[in-house]
């Protein structure tokens, strides 16, 4: 079908004016660069147990709680149980065992009222899970992981999900978030930081060309995200730190971050991450957790120095990742 004629006035006109459209922030450092978009398909790039669905899980909820947005998740890797623990300890603000009942009840439904868990028992070709978001009325859905589908593994069948995933974007106006995995390359000795080095021994974040499966992804994804964390360092592994490799369109907002200089998220002792030691979640009932973060320098000389914090309430809580 050929498009008629003056099909990109609006669009021109509003440029010139200035006018278009941002993506929705969360009114933190974030906002540089990334923002939720309609109608995109977005990968995010991790190792195992650096916490990339938790990090996520709370990027969502912040979204929803500013803007009201609904999801549809897949989590082949967690209970949906596990996950509204975890949602419910952030958007409540306190710390689980100190809720009683009602309370529970009460912030699960409103969170129930936000997210749709689609059932893990059961194994999903990539055409399933797609039928199940269109489905349902939700403005973004999450794939986590990738891999746990029941799909082919060659290089045809990726463009081939690739292909009809962006198609379902533009069709419903949904967005998607895919959770991927690194290929073993990015594990081995070449990928740790060297002698001298702030973080020497402690594995590099992958580089986004390390995702299983390759070009294809990259090719054709809007915006892309390597979430990252030093699991085994005693100063930094309650920080996640997020690369930010793709942007597709930053006429509607975002940007790459620099090399080495990743965005960073105190974990806040799971009551909701911290960005600049700012917290984006959004409570009705006023609780904002009062963390004071000292700031942190870009200086890679820095970053092996414990965040000093002051914490006037929470318990201390090991990292659920």
């Amino acid at each position: 079908m050929i498009l008629n004629s003056g099909h990109s006035t609006k669009f021109l006109n509003d440029y010139r004016d200035g006018k278009v459209q941002k993506g929705l922030g969360l009114g933190i450092e974030l906002d540089d660069y990334i923002l939720f978009k309609r109608k995109q398909l977005n990968i995010i790039l991790g190792h195992d147990n650096v916490g990339k669905s938790y990090w996520f899980e709370w990027y969502m909820l912040a979204l929803s709680t500013q803007h009201d947005l609904k999801w549809c998740i897949w989590m082949g890797e967690n209970s949906s149980g596990q996950v509204m623990r975890d949602l419910i300890q952030m958007y409540s603000g306190k710390n689980y065992f100190d809720l009683d009942y009602k309370e529970i009840r009460r912030y699960e439904m409103k969170i129930e009222h936000w997210f749709k868990f689609v059932d893990n028992s059961k194994l999903y070709k990539p055409e399933q899970l797609l039928e199940i978001f269109n489905s349902i009325e939700v403005d973004g859905c999450f794939i986590d992981p990738f891999t746990g589908l029941d799909r082919g593994m060659t290089h045809a069948d990726n463009y081939n999900f690739l292909n009809n995933a962006r198609q379902f974007c533009n069709q419903t106006n949904k967005t998607i978030y895919l959770s991927t995995h690194p290929t073993s390359e990015s594990g081995r000795t070449s990928m740790i930081y060297p002698a001298k080095h702030p973080w020497e021994g402690h594995l590099k974040p992958p580089l986004k060309a390390h995702i299983e499966g390759g070009k294809p992804f990259l090719n054709r994804c809007d915006d892309m995200i390597v979430i990252h964390r030093l699991v085994k360092h005693e100063g930094m592994k309650f920080q996640t730190l997020i690369d930010v490799e793709k942007i597709k369109d930053r006429d509607t907002g975002g940007k790459q971050t620099e090399l080495n200089v990743p965005l960073m998220f105190n974990y806040n002792y799971g009551l909701g991450f911290t960005n600049g030691g700012k917290d984006a979640i959004k409570r009705k009932n006023g609780i904002v957790n009062d963390l004071v973060i000292k700031p942190l320098s870009s200086a890679m000389s820095d970053f092996d120095k414990p965040i000093q914090t002051e914490l006037k309430y929470v318990k201390p809580d090991d990292t659920p990742f």
